[in-house]
C-alpha cells in the first residue's frame, strides 16, 4: 500500500489484488493479438518485399499495390509484417519517408501492431534506429530480423554460425537500448546451434516448407527440440510458404501454392498446431509458440486474384446507452467457415459482456464507456471453391445523444470528506479523473465518508467507484439535496471488487456521498482513486 502501509501488509495487499482480478474477470472484456487458425495468439506475420525483381513485384512507393497489401493484412489478420529491401536504410530520404507512410497506415487504419526489418549484417540495426529516431511512434520498426542462412554454406558453416550468433547479438544490444525485439528465421540446425540460437534472441523463426499440410509437424521436428535444450523458453513461429510453379525459380521443389487453391492460409497453422499440442515430450516445457507466418505476401495475389469476397452483409453504426444491450450481425456466402469478431482491431474473446464473439451475431450486452470502439467481423472461409479469408467493414458503436448517465458530473467538482490521512491523499484527488495513481486515503480509525457537490441538484443515473486495495466491504450511496438531510440510495455488504458500477440509480440530487462502514483492510483506512457520477 505504497509508503502509507506497514511491510507486513504486503502480502495481504497481493492477496487482495488477485482477489480482485478473479472476481472481476466474469465482467471483465478479453481480447487476442491476433486469430488464426482457429486460436487466439500473439503473432499472425507474413513477409513483404519492398523492392520489385524480375520476378516479384515490390510494393514500396506503389500506393495502389501498397493499399492492396494492407487490405489483404486486415482481411487475413495479419498483426506483423516482416519487411524485405531495408538493408542501408537512410533516416531522412524520399525511401524512409515513403516507409514511414506505409507503416503509419499499417498500423492506424489495417490492425498491423509490429513491423520488422530483415537484415543480413550488423550495421544495419543502427540504420534501423537511426530512421527510427527520425520518425514517429507510429512509423516505427519495432523487430530485427535475422535473415543469413548459415546453414547453406558447403565451405565453413561453423564460421558463418558464429558470424550469425555475433550479428544476433549486437542487434541484441542495440533492441535493449531501444526497445526493440530481435528474431531470426532458421531452416536446418543442429543441436548445439538450436541452444546457442535460443539464448541469443527473442524469438525464432522455423519454417515449414511443405507442398501440403499433411504431417506437416513433423518436417523437422528435432529442430524445436534443439531449441528447447536452450537455458530459457524460447518463443517460436513456424514459417509457410506459398511459392508455387509459378512463384518459385524451381518448379520441382515448390511449396504451397498449389495447396491454397483449395484450402486458406488459416489452415497451415491450424494443422501445424494440432500436431503439435498432440506431441507429449518434456522438451515442450521449454517452447513457447506464439503465432505463424507466411513467405510472401508478392505471391498471395496471383494466388488469390479470382477469389471474390464472401462476405454478403457487413455490421451496421450503432448508438447505445449505459446498460443497454447491443448486437452487430454480418453475413457471408461462405459454407463451412469460423467467425472472428474484432474490437479496434483486436479479437474478442467470450465472457463478460461479449457473447457470440466466434459466430455471425456479436452481442455486447451491459454496455459501459470502454464498449465504445469499432467492430468487424473477419471470416475464413474453408471451402474448396473460395478458400479465403476476408474481414467485413468496420462498424462503429458510439454514445446515443439521447442518453442520460454519459457526463461525469463529478469531475473537477468541490469534494469533502471525513478525513485524509496525509497531504498528496486529498478528498479532491477522486474526482481528477485519474483512475490509477491520485487518491484519497481516510483516517486509519472507524467509519468514513467522502461526499461530491454536484453545485446544483442533478439527474442521477450511475455511480462509479474506482477502489485502491484498501476499499469498503460494507458501504452506502447516501445522497442529499441540502447536504444536511441524508437519503440511502443503495447499501451495499460483502463487496470484493475493486470496481463498483452502480446503475440504473433514478434519483436526483446535489449531493452523493459514500459512506464506508467495513474495510477490507481492518488496520488501515478506506482509499478511492476515482468517485464518478453520471
Amino acid at each position: 500500500m505504497k509508503n502509507l502501509f506497514a511491510t507486513p501488509l504486503i502480502k495481504i495487499y497481493f492477496l487482495v489484488v488477485a482477489a480482485f482480478f478473479l472476481s472481476n474477470s466474469a465482467n471483465a472484456q478479453q481480447t487476442c493479438n491476433a486469430f488464426v487458425g482457429g486460436s487466439c495468439t500473439q503473432i499472425n506475420a507474413m513477409y513483404v518485399k519492398l523492392d520489385s525483381t524480375s520476378r516479384i513485384a515490390g510494393v514500396l512507393g506503389n500506393t495502389t499495390a501498397e493499399n492492396a497489401m494492407l487490405k489483404f493484412a486486415r482481411d487475413n489478420g495479419i498483426n506483423y509484417l516482416i519487411m524485405y529491401d531495408l538493408q542501408g536504410l537512410v533516416a531522412n530520404s524520399t525511401r524512409a519517408a515513403q516507409l514511414a507512410s506505409l507503416i503509419s497506415r499499417a498500423k492506424i487504419q489495417y490492425g498491423v501492431q509490429q513491423v520488422g526489418a530483415a537484415l543480413a549484417e550488423s550495421q544495419f540495426a543502427d540504420n534501423i534506429v537511426a530512421y527510427n529516431n527520425s520518425h514517429a511512434a507510429n512509423e516505427r520498426i519495432d523487430v530485427l530480423n535475422v535473415e543469413r542462412e548459415f546453414w547453406r554454406s558447403t565451405t565453413n558453416r561453423a564460421g558463418e554460425f558464429d558470424t550469425t550468433i555475433n550479428i544476433l547479438n549486437y542487434f541484441k544490444s542495440v533492441a535493449l537500448a531501444n526497445n526493440l525485439t530481435t528474431e531470426i528465421y532458421i531452416g536446418w540446425i543442429t543441436a548445439t546451434e538450436g541452444v546457442r540460437l535460443g539464448d541469443a534472441v527473442d524469438r525464432v523463426l522455423v519454417h515449414y516448407y511443405r507442398q501440403t499440410d499433411v504431417e506437416i509437424i513433423n518436417y523437422g521436428i528435432e529442430r524445436l527440440q534443439y531449441l528447447a535444450g536452450a537455458s530459457r523458453k524460447v518463443k517460436v513461429i513456424p514459417i509457410f510458404s506459398n511459392e508455387g510453379p509459378s512463384t518459385t525459380d524451381d518448379a520441382e521443389t515448390y511449396f504451397m501454392g498449389n495447396w491454397l487453391a483449395t484450402n486458406p492460409n488459416d489452415k497451415a497453422y491450424k494443422t501445424w498446431l494440432a500436431g503439435y499440442n498432440a506431441i507429449t515430450a518434456n522438451w515442450k516445457n521449454n517452447i513457447e509458440v506464439i503465432g505463424s507466418n507466411w513467405f510472401l505476401y508478392n505471391h498471395f495475389p496471383a494466388i488469390y486474384a479470382s477469389k471474390p469476397n464472401h462476405i454478403t452483409s457487413n455490421p451496421v453504426n450503432q448508438t447505445a446507452c449505459v446498460g443497454q444491450t447491443k448486437a452487430f450481425t454480418v453475413a457471408s456466402s461462405a459454407t463451412n467457415k469460423t467467425y472472428c469478431w474484432l474490437k479496434n482491431g483486436k479479437c474478442l474473446v467470450n465472457g463478460g459482456n461479449i457473447a457470440g464473439a466466434n459466430t455471425a451475431s456479436l452481442v455486447i450486452s451491459n454496455i459501459t464507456a470502454q464498449d465504445y470502439a469499432n467492430y468487424a467481423a473477419r471470416v475464413i472461409s474453408y471451402d474448396t471453391a473460395n478458400p479465403t479469408s476476408f474481414t467485413s467493414t468496420a462498424a462503429t458503436l458510439t454514445s446515443a445523444s439521447s442518453c442520460s448517465g454519459t457526463t461525469n458530473l463529478a469531475l473537477g467538482k468541490s469534494v469533502t470528506a471525513s478525513s485524509f490521512i496525509a497531504a498528496g491523499y486529498e478528498p479532491a484527488k477522486v474526482v481528477d479523473g485519474n483512475t490509477t495513481t491520485t487518491r484519497w486515503a481516510s483516517a486509519y480509525s472507524g467509519s468514513q465518508w467522502i461526499q461530491v457537490d454536484l453545485g446544483s441538484v442533478a439527474a442521477i443515473s450511475r455511480v462509479k467507484l474506482t477502489w485502491d486495495p484498501a476499499y469498503a466491504t460494507d458501504y452506502q450511496i447516501l445522497t442529499s439535496n441540502n447536504g444536511s438531510t441524508w437519503t440511502t440510495l443503495r447499501s451495499y455488504t460483502g463487496n470484493t471488487s475493486l470496481v463498483n458500477d452502480s446503475t440504473g440509480l433514478n434519483t436526483s440530487a446535489r449531493y452523493v456521498r459514500i459512506n464506508g462502514t467495513a474495510k477490507a483492510l481492518p488496520q488501515w483506512g478506506f482509499s478511492l482513486y476515482e468517485f464518478e457520477i453520471y
